[in-house]
């Protein structure tokens, strides 16, 4: 192992090399003198926690424009879904979590608890899924979402919270 204090080399030129969330680093170093909020605390935690979704502007104002469609026409979305996957640190989970507070009568999240809930077994997707296998999938769910809120008499709304609460006191920890 190579420890940083025996290195004959120059430490300050890796910076050359350091491309962490560029743009919001950028955002971020600037920040110091200012007080803090929460809207700047929350980017400093998803800084860290490389999550931070900066959101094209046509992908922003699709997502926007979702709110007209009404419950049960989620598939009239796939194309905004797959806009969505293709914006660097959004997969599914956070896709599917924009969407149901942007409209939550059509979309629901889907996240391991609530899939397994659902289904009784395992998520079956990877960030490395294909794009489509990911929208067969969300869909797939969301039409048996919209099946066991029908059978069950419960709100659509509160479904994705609903199931993950069962999972984690049915099912137990992932």
């Amino acid at each position: 192992m190579k420890l940083a204090k025996e290195w004959n080399g120059d430490l300050s030129e890796l910076m050359s090399e350091y491309s962490y969330q560029r743009e919001l680093t950028r955002k971020l170093d600037g920040v110091a003198a200012q007080d803090f909020d929460q809207p700047l605390i929350n980017e400093i935690v998803l800084w860290k926690v490389n999550r931070y979704a900066p959101l094209s502007s046509s992908t922003l104002a699709a997502l926007n424009g979702l709110s007209s469609i009404e419950a049960g026409r989620h598939k009239d979305s796939e194309s905004i879904i797959k806009s969505l996957l293709r914006e660097p640190g959004v997969d599914l989970p956070m896709a599917s979590t924009l969407l149901r507070f942007k409209n939550p009568h059509v979309f629901q999240i889907i996240d391991r608890h609530a899939y397994r809930a659902l289904y009784g077994e395992d998520y079956p997707l990877y960030s490395t899924s294909w794009l489509d296998r990911k929208v067969e999938v969300y869909f797939n769910y969301l039409d048996e979402l919209v099946a066991l809120a029908k059978s069950k008499n419960v709100d659509f709304t509160i479904l994705d919270r609903v199931l993950y609460v069962f999972d984690k006191q049915h099912n137990g920890k992932l």
